[in-house]
Protein backbone atom coordinates (compact mmCIF):
# COMPACT_ATOMS: atom_id res chain seq x y z
CA UNK A 1 0.00 0.00 0.00
CA UNK A 2 1.42 3.42 -0.91
CA UNK A 3 2.73 5.45 2.00
CA UNK A 4 2.24 2.55 4.39
CA UNK A 5 5.44 3.15 6.41
CA UNK A 6 4.52 6.79 6.98
CA UNK A 7 1.01 5.82 7.99
CA UNK A 8 2.17 3.12 10.41
CA UNK A 9 4.62 5.55 12.06
CA UNK A 10 1.87 8.18 12.30
CA UNK A 11 -0.52 5.79 14.02
CA UNK A 12 2.20 4.73 16.46
CA UNK A 13 2.69 8.39 17.41
CA UNK A 14 -1.07 8.88 17.74
CA UNK A 15 -1.41 5.82 19.98
CA UNK A 16 1.39 7.06 22.24
CA UNK A 17 -0.24 10.47 22.37
CA UNK A 18 -3.54 8.93 23.41
CA UNK A 19 -1.85 6.83 26.11
CA UNK A 20 0.32 9.61 27.51
CA UNK A 21 -1.69 12.73 26.77
CA UNK A 22 -1.90 13.96 30.36
CA UNK A 23 1.71 13.08 31.22
CA UNK A 24 3.31 14.80 28.25
CA UNK A 25 2.13 18.36 28.73
CA UNK A 26 0.75 20.63 26.05
CA UNK A 27 4.02 21.60 24.32
CA UNK A 28 5.18 17.98 23.89
CA UNK A 29 1.72 16.94 22.74
CA UNK A 30 1.75 19.67 20.10
CA UNK A 31 5.20 18.60 18.87
CA UNK A 32 4.18 14.95 18.65
CA UNK A 33 0.90 15.84 16.99
CA UNK A 34 2.78 17.88 14.36
CA UNK A 35 4.98 14.84 13.62
CA UNK A 36 1.89 12.66 13.35
CA UNK A 37 0.16 15.09 10.95
CA UNK A 38 3.28 15.35 8.78
CA UNK A 39 3.47 11.57 8.42
CA UNK A 40 -0.27 11.19 7.78
CA UNK A 41 -0.13 13.94 5.15
CA UNK A 42 2.84 12.28 3.39
CA UNK A 43 1.03 8.94 3.33
CA UNK A 44 -2.21 10.56 2.11
CA UNK A 45 -0.46 12.31 -0.76
CA UNK A 46 1.17 9.00 -1.71
CA UNK A 47 -2.33 7.53 -2.06
CA UNK A 48 -2.76 5.68 1.24
CA UNK A 49 -6.54 5.50 1.66
CA UNK A 50 -6.48 5.09 5.46
CA UNK A 51 -4.24 8.16 5.71
CA UNK A 52 -6.57 10.12 3.44
CA UNK A 53 -9.48 9.31 5.74
CA UNK A 54 -7.37 10.08 8.81
CA UNK A 55 -6.38 13.43 7.36
CA UNK A 56 -10.04 14.22 6.72
CA UNK A 57 -10.75 13.47 10.37
CA UNK A 58 -8.01 15.88 11.38
CA UNK A 59 -9.83 18.72 9.66
CA UNK A 60 -13.03 18.15 11.67
CA UNK A 61 -14.16 20.88 14.05
CA UNK A 62 -13.06 18.92 17.13
CA UNK A 63 -10.09 16.75 17.98
CA UNK A 64 -7.69 16.48 20.89
CA UNK A 65 -7.35 20.26 20.93
CA UNK A 66 -10.97 21.28 21.24
CA UNK A 67 -11.68 23.40 19.29
CA UNK A 68 -9.45 22.04 16.55
CA UNK A 69 -6.98 24.66 15.28
CA UNK A 70 -6.73 22.72 11.99
CA UNK A 71 -10.50 22.84 11.38
CA UNK A 72 -11.05 23.36 7.68
CA UNK A 73 -14.25 22.41 5.86
CA UNK A 74 -12.67 22.53 2.41
CA UNK A 75 -9.76 20.24 3.34
CA UNK A 76 -12.02 17.88 5.28
CA UNK A 77 -14.34 17.52 2.30
CA UNK A 78 -11.41 17.06 -0.11
CA UNK A 79 -9.85 14.19 1.85
CA UNK A 80 -13.16 12.43 2.49
CA UNK A 81 -13.86 12.56 -1.27
CA UNK A 82 -10.42 11.08 -2.01
CA UNK A 83 -10.91 8.25 0.48
CA UNK A 84 -14.53 7.63 -0.59
CA UNK A 85 -13.47 7.31 -4.24
CA UNK A 86 -11.13 4.55 -3.05
CA UNK A 87 -14.07 2.84 -1.27
CA UNK A 88 -13.24 3.68 2.33
CA UNK A 89 -16.51 2.87 4.18
CA UNK A 90 -16.27 5.45 6.96
CA UNK A 91 -15.17 8.16 4.53
CA UNK A 92 -18.30 7.43 2.49
CA UNK A 93 -20.43 7.74 5.63
CA UNK A 94 -18.78 11.01 6.67
CA UNK A 95 -19.08 12.39 3.15
CA UNK A 96 -22.77 11.47 3.12
CA UNK A 97 -23.23 13.36 6.37
CA UNK A 98 -21.61 16.46 4.87
CA UNK A 99 -23.90 16.27 1.83
CA UNK A 100 -26.91 15.76 4.09
CA UNK A 101 -26.12 18.85 6.16
CA UNK A 102 -24.63 20.95 3.38
CA UNK A 103 -21.56 21.32 5.55
CA UNK A 104 -18.57 22.36 3.45
CA UNK A 105 -20.45 21.57 0.26
CA UNK A 106 -23.81 22.20 -1.35
CA UNK A 107 -26.60 20.26 0.35
CA UNK A 108 -27.46 17.26 -1.81
CA UNK A 109 -29.72 14.61 -0.29
CA UNK A 110 -29.44 12.30 -3.32
CA UNK A 111 -25.66 12.22 -2.93
CA UNK A 112 -26.08 11.74 0.81
CA UNK A 113 -28.26 8.68 0.23
CA UNK A 114 -25.84 7.38 -2.39
CA UNK A 115 -22.84 7.62 -0.05
CA UNK A 116 -24.69 6.24 2.98
CA UNK A 117 -25.71 3.25 0.87
CA UNK A 118 -22.19 2.82 -0.49
CA UNK A 119 -20.81 3.05 3.06
CA UNK A 120 -23.00 0.30 4.45
CA UNK A 121 -22.42 -1.88 1.40
CA UNK A 122 -18.69 -1.50 2.08
CA UNK A 123 -19.17 -2.52 5.71
CA UNK A 124 -19.72 0.66 7.72
CA UNK A 125 -22.18 -0.67 10.30
CA UNK A 126 -23.76 2.62 11.35
CA UNK A 127 -24.23 3.91 7.77
CA UNK A 128 -27.25 1.67 7.26
CA UNK A 129 -29.04 3.40 10.14
CA UNK A 130 -28.08 6.81 8.76
CA UNK A 131 -29.44 5.78 5.35
CA UNK A 132 -32.74 4.59 6.82
CA UNK A 133 -33.19 7.75 8.90
CA UNK A 134 -32.59 10.04 5.94
CA UNK A 135 -34.80 7.94 3.67
CA UNK A 136 -37.68 8.02 6.16
CA UNK A 137 -37.32 11.80 6.55
CA UNK A 138 -37.51 12.20 2.78
CA UNK A 139 -40.56 9.95 2.54
CA UNK A 140 -42.39 12.16 5.08
CA UNK A 141 -41.98 15.23 2.88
Amino acid sequence: MPGENNYIKAIEILNKLQENYKKLGRSKVLIQHAKYITLVRKAAYKGNVEAQFELGLNYEDQNYFVPNPMYNKKNRFYWYVKAAKANHPEACNNLASLYEKGDGTKKDLKKALFFYKKAFELGCSYAKGNYKILLSQLEKR
